[in-house]
């Protein structure tokens, strides 16, 4: 088992700059150069990262370098973080989405969206500890590294005050945590004031890609609010093999202070797509008191088509593993629906099966989708069918 110390690239780094998130936050390895330090990339792997980061850049913590270098040939995390030429080969395929949400049909002010009655997302950051390659949210502008204005965090509780049947604040983005704590101390103290905001939400990566961030600086921010929210953490895994001892620590922290955690999950070609894989995340999740929250059919997104699992074969895994599994450790079995859509179940009403490749979407309110999904085979020969 290697130590970060073995790897030429980290040898001189201290103890205590391993474990602080800001030096991992800043050392993340987003070139060739880094990452053919830390592992052995073949020659489609090194073809990948030279042709896939002209769409979305390379970015990997130090921590998940780490475990990938500790891994073996065909490691799930050399799926999820190391750029592919198939981001290139499935980059134009017409049936395949640019992007599914339109966030910007529902912001009304910058770093806020409005999608549903009660709940409104904010987006602090558009930036990540790590950029997945399978992010849907791939248009974001992460050439510079932004975070969100005291000006701008000004209109958006602006427009809380203004919206009081709003009642629940989610941070995603980007990632939320990438974000220092005195300015989630600011916000907290702004959202307080707001009287109908009653529950604040984490979405993020960080628990798994720079766990470090759990500090007792966070969990100290958090409980001097506890009585004002309630709190929720949603942690982004995938697989069982990212629940590093670090993030299990992170996760330990949260729990044993009373904030509540949550998983969830897209569904993805070659990472998670089977029973055993998806059982054994999420009971373990369930032993480290976090409960699976939302498995996510994977996005149709250009670029992304060979991440993609039908969703018959979505339909048939968590209908195996309902069977067979505690009610406590299923996830939500969701879809993204295309335009803007909104999320919805994945169950009749919400979606019917009108043909071998055909689905009729319904949302929550009761707009009908016409889907038609785009396959992909090991061939490399995506078909529209």
């Amino acid at each position: 088992m290697k130590k970060y110390s073995d790897i030429t690239l980290w040898k001189n780094i201290t103890e205590s700059e391993w474990t602080d998130w800001k030096w991992q936050l800043s050392h993340c390895i987003s070139t060739l150069n880094d990452l053919s330090q830390v592992v052995s990339l073949s020659a489609e792997e090194y073809k990948g990262v030279e042709e896939a980061t002209k769409a979305l850049k390379m970015r990997i913590s130090p921590h998940i370098a780490l475990m990938m270098a500790n891994g073996e040939d065909g490691d799930t995390l050399r799926n999820q973080f190391v750029p592919s030429l198939n981001e290139v080969r499935t980059a134009n395929v017409d049936i395949l989405y640019s992007e599914v949400n339109d966030d910007d049909g529902y912001s009304p002010v910058k770093g806020l969206v409005h999608r549903y009655p009660t709940k409104v997302l904010v987006f602090p950051s558009n930036f990540c500890g790590c950029y997945c390659r399978y992010c849907f949210r791939r248009k974001l502008k992460r050439d510079v590294e932004d975070t969100l204005k005291v000006s701008e965090y000004e209109k958006i509780f602006q427009y809380l005050h203004e919206h009081p049947e709003i009642n629940e604040v989610i941070f995603s983005g980007g990632d939320p945590l990438v974000v220092d704590n005195d300015i989630f101390k600011y916000i907290l103290q702004e959202l307080a004031k707001i009287a109908n905001v009653k529950v604040v939400r984490f979405h993020t990566r960080m628990v798994i890609t720079i766990p470090y961030r759990i500090n007792d600086g966070f969990i100290n921010l958090l409980n001097n609010f506890k009585n004002r929210f309630a709190f929720y953490v949603v942690i982004h895994i995938d697989t069982i093999r990212e629940f590093s001892n670090e993030a299990q620590e992170a996760v330990r922290k949260l729990v044993d202070n009373g904030i509540m955690c949550l998983a969830s999950c897209p569904l993805l070609h070659n990472i998670n797509d089977d029973e055993v894989t998806l059982k054994t995340l999420w009971n373990g999740l369930v032993e480290n008191r976090v409960k699976p929250y939302y498995l996510f059919q994977s996005d149709p997104v250009q670029g992304l088509g060979h991440f993609l699992v039908p969703l018959s074969r979505g339909l048939q895994i968590t209908r195996n593993l309902y069977d067979n599994m505690s009610g406590l450790a299923m996830p939500l079995y969701c879809f993204n629906v295309p335009n803007g859509g909104g999320h919805i179940l994945i169950t009749y009403p919400y979606i019917k099966q009108v043909g071998e490749h055909e689905f009729e979407l319904t949302n929550f309110e009761g707009k009908v989708t016409m889907y038609q999904e785009y396959t992909w085979n090991e061939n490399n020969e995506g078909e529209d069918m």
